[in-house]
């Protein structure tokens, strides 16, 4: 009992506390003299415009601090680049590891649990961090082109910007909804809706568009957090646009969440949405279906200016790369992550491929610069999945695995919690 008391106060100091952050980040991000003044009192990289690099030394860029680059520049810190500089691009100073950002919404983490500081893994690690998005790059002038910086120049370019779910052929997608990446906007959203429902009296409705992992675990995290942790009356509904949800995991998997999903209230709905206004989502159909909330979480789209800037990409906007991880198109750029469409073979978009590639990265990093042999990934052909269920219970799930319980949790929880530690020291 001590321990189970424990950890509901913990619960409940974790939806104050990523209450109150996000209330201020809300703050911040709407009016600009509060943005000004919050970013300057938290020193949230409030860097000054950069001139373009003129140096000596080799100049490598690494664009976006998704987790290949992070475990890229956790080695930069053992082992420095010789004659070389180092720049990281990112919009974001706090880069979120997606393995726990369901347990952030259903309030079993704090902000700072499941979020690494790009800033200062940087400082550590002896490079420039440019607080910026990227518009394009000139790859034949090998410039970056960022707003409100002047242009960046490299030697060598790493891209690993990841992917955000797609809403191609959703008219009214781009206006209405709110998609799960980039999750820092997600996250301010969410937060802000709660905040104006919460003295509701009226039921709400929150639909998940969506019947991936991704889009099964955010549900269950925000109907756990709505029932722990608010007095607001929510129905919830799961939209699925594949043949079954969870399409890509055993029918164990799919039949237990099935039963979890029902067991809660909530409801499935299999259908493909035509288009969305302010208050419905319409189905091919014919059917509507009324919102207050809506969520895209659809499957992985890729951001558009690689292809606009000339790199080499498939037909949904992916950097084609080799078996290196270099582009197809050009020998000086690499991918990594979701961004990535490793030509050897189709790689699901996971986090877990984005890790794994990271050590290989700074592999292949170290002999371009060197101009020695490159290595090759080698991608497993099944990995384990661990698929949270709201609460502090998870299943894990390979190929015709099924195990579930309190004790998969915790093991998801140590595996996770383990990997954050290794950027805090």
């Amino acid at each position: 009992m001590p321990q189970e008391q424990s950890l509901t106060t913990r619960q409940d100091k974790t939806s104050d506390l990523t209450h109150i952050q996000y209330r201020l980040i809300y703050i911040a991000t709407n009016y600009q003299f509060f943005y000004s003044y919050i970013h300057r009192l938290y020193d949230f990289s409030f860097c000054p415009i950069m001139k373009t690099h003129a140096s000596e030394k080799q100049h490598l860029c690494l664009i976006g601090g998704g987790h290949s680059h992070v475990m890229v520049i956790k080695q930069l810190i053992t082992e420095p680049l010789q004659n070389t500089d180092v720049t990281l691009i990112s919009p974001d100073m706090y880069t979120p590891y997606s393995g726990m950002l369901p347990g952030l919404i259903a309030g079993h983490y704090l902000f700072e649990d499941c979020h690494i500081n790009l800033r200062r893994l940087c400082q550590w690690a002896g490079i420039r961090f440019v607080r910026s998005s990227v518009e394009r790059i000139d790859p034949e002038l090998q410039i970056i082109n960022c707003p409100d910086f002047e242009p960046i120049r490299y030697d060598l370019l790493s891209i690993n910007i990841g992917s955000q779910p797609t809403t191609h052929g959703i008219l009214g997608a781009d206006n209405f909804g709110c998609a799960i990446k980039p999750i820092r906007n997600f996250l301010l959203r969410w937060h802000h809706w709660l905040d104006s429902r919460a003295e509701s009296k009226r039921k709400q409705k929150i639909v998940v568009v969506g019947g991936g992992a991704a889009g099964v675990e955010v549900l269950l995290a925000m109907h756990y957090h709505v029932q722990a942790s608010t007095t607001i009356e929510v129905d919830f509904t799961l939209i699925n646009g594949d043949l079954a949800i969870l399409a890509t995991h055993n029918r164990t998997v799919q039949n237990y969440f099935h039963r979890h999903l029902q067991s809660k209230g909530i409801t499935v709905r299999n259908g493909k949405v035509f288009s969305i206004d302010e208050q419905s989502l319409h189905l091919q159909d014919g059917t509507s279906l009324d919102y207050d909330f809506t969520v895209w979480a659809t499957h992985a789209g890729a951001y558009s200016w690689p292809a606009g800037s000339g790199i080499k990409c498939d037909s949904r906007g992916f950097i084609e790369v080799n078996q290196n991880l270099q582009s197809i198109s050009h020998a000086n750029i690499f991918a990594a992550g979701d961004c990535a469409a490793f030509m050897p073979q189709a790689l699901s978009k996971a986090g877990v491929f984005a890790v794994r590639q990271g050590p290989l990265l700074f592999d292949n990093i170290v002999a371009s610069i060197n101009r020695t042999k490159l290595s090759s990934f080698k991608p497993q052909h099944q990995f384990l999945s661990l698929i949270t269920t709201g609460g502090r219970h998870a299943i894990a799930s390979r190929g015709v695995i099924f195990l579930h319980g309190r004790w998969v949790w915790r093991w998801k929880d140590f595996i996770d919690s383990k990997f954050m530690k290794s950027f805090r020291h």
